[in-house]
């Protein structure tokens, strides 16, 4: 090659990595910084009887789920980590086998929450494992 056509090259490949650097940066979605909205999922293991329930829980506004409020009060007290949210001692739970898989993924306050994802006992265990976050 010619040292012209090296230059030729160089210079190309520098100044479109250029404009790549001064392009902004793509992002998923741009995601309000107070919206809070958090796929929750309680499903059976296999052999486990019982259907898989999926809701989406909302905290501004509050969606219309069965103890929504005292989810988002509960998720604000741990900021957004469902695995921070302790278990509720108003209720209990037999501690018959019957697995179940918990998990919730979604945005806390415009942050991506870190997904989370246990099998507990069963699905009333499931419901005050976390405070009220799967009680529905």
């Amino acid at each position: 090659m010619t040292g012209i056509t090296l230059r030729t090259i160089l210079g190309s490949a520098l100044l479109a990595g250029g404009i790549g650097a001064m392009a902004p940066a793509a992002t998923a979605a741009e995601v309000p910084h107070t919206l809070t909205r958090i796929t929750l999922s309680v499903v059976p293991e296999p052999g486990t009887p019982g259907a898989p329930k999926h809701v989406v829980l909302t905290c501004d506004p509050v969606s219309p789920l069965p103890h929504a409020q005292e989810a988002c009060d509960e998720l604000d007290l741990a900021f957004g980590d469902v695995a921070r949210v302790p278990p509720r001692h108003d209720e209990f739970c037999f501690q018959v086998r019957q697995p179940v898989t918990a998990s919730a993924t979604g945005w806390w306050r415009g942050v991506q929450i870190q997904p989370y994802s246990e099998i507990i006992t069963n699905d009333s265990c499931a419901r005050i494992a976390h405070g009220h976050v799967f009680a529905f």
